[in-house]
Order: structure tokens, then sequence, then C-alpha cells
């Protein structure tokens, strides 16, 4: 191989490597293209969180008592026909607010669950995140099914966070998310 001004040992290496490589395993760089997941369950979703004690500009941290009602599901992919709707409680867990006016939903809340399953007697077990996005004024629910019906899925929630109303002047005891859709994948 003749030498090329300014071309350094490694550099030539370097090209020699990426050339071997695309000699040895022609479009195995190319990945194969990417399946969207087809949803077990979605349904239409209200939720509703209380906060006790209330979460305050030095109260910062508080226990998470939620109920949610499920309703309207369907099962795109089939697996789970017989999901008409559901009430999750009880739902407990811990919220955490980054202090100063708890009112600006800068929040985390961690816990867990169970969804009892209509028609019949079916029943989900779950743990849960909700994060909260200021900018918008949302809500982004993420469930880890841990048992019974739908083991093994997590579910998406996004929807519209309303804090209680004397919020500003009595702290954060109550959040609702009235309408959301949550899609079990």
């Amino acid at each position: 191989m003749s030498r090329r001004p300014g071309m350094t040992t490694r550099t030539r290496l370097r090209a020699w490597a990426v050339a071997a490589a695309s000699l040895v395993a022609p479009g195995s760089a190319t990945a194969p293209p990417a399946t969207a997941a087809v949803a077990d369950l979605t349904c239409t979703i209200n939720v509703q969180l209380s906060f006790s004690p209330a979460l305050t500009a030095v109260q910062t941290t508080a226990s998470v008592v939620a109920v949610a009602s499920l309703s309207n599901c369907t099962s795109p992919n089939g697996s789970h026909p017989q999901l008409a709707g559901g009430v999750a409680t009880p739902v407990t867990g811990t919220a955490t607010s980054l202090g100063g006016v708890p009112c600006n939903l800068l929040l985390t809340l961690t816990g867990s669950g169970i969804i009892e399953w209509s028609p019949g007697d079916e029943q989900t077990t779950f743990d849960f995140t909700v994060r909260t996005n200021v900018l918008d004024g949302t809500v982004q629910l993420t469930t880890w099914q841990t048992g019974g019906t739908l083991a093994g899925t997590t579910s998406q929630t996004v929807g519209a966070a309303n804090p209680n109303l004397d919020c500003p002047l009595n702290g954060l005891s109550g959040l609702a998310v009235p309408v959301a859709l949550t899609t079990f994948l």
C-alpha cells in the first residue's frame, strides 16, 4: 500500500477496518424495519387522587389514595375481548412535590393498586408512577402490571391535570384527570 502524505498509520488502519467490515457483512449494518406493537387493551380512564396531608410549600410529602374507573375498553389484538371496564381501588402510594408552590404540579407519585375488571371476576395488580408536565398542564401515568390479567404489560396514560380549586390557599389535596385514554401494551 502506498503512503499518502499526512495519513497516519492509525488513519490507514481505521480505513482498512471499515472496508473489511463492509465486505465481511454486507447489509448487516441496517436494522430490520420497526413494527408497531398492537395494544392488548385500550380504555377510557377517569382518575381521582387525594393527598394527605395536603402538599404545601413546606409539606412536600404526602400519602396518596386514588380511585380510577376504566370504561369503553377494547382489545385491538383480540387477547382480552372479555374486559369491558373496571375499577382500580385500593390504589395507594406516596407523593413528593418539589416544594415552593405545589399547585404548579411539580410532583411525582409512586404506588400500587388492583384493578377489578368487569364483567367477571378478573383482577390485575400493578405498580405505578405519575409525573407531571407543568409546561402543558398534563400528567403522565405509567403502570406496570405485576400479576393477574394483563400481567407483564405496561400502560401509558396522558391527561389534563385539575388540582383542587382551593389549592392556592390550602395546598394540593386533590388532583383529577377527568377523561384520558390508557393503552396496555
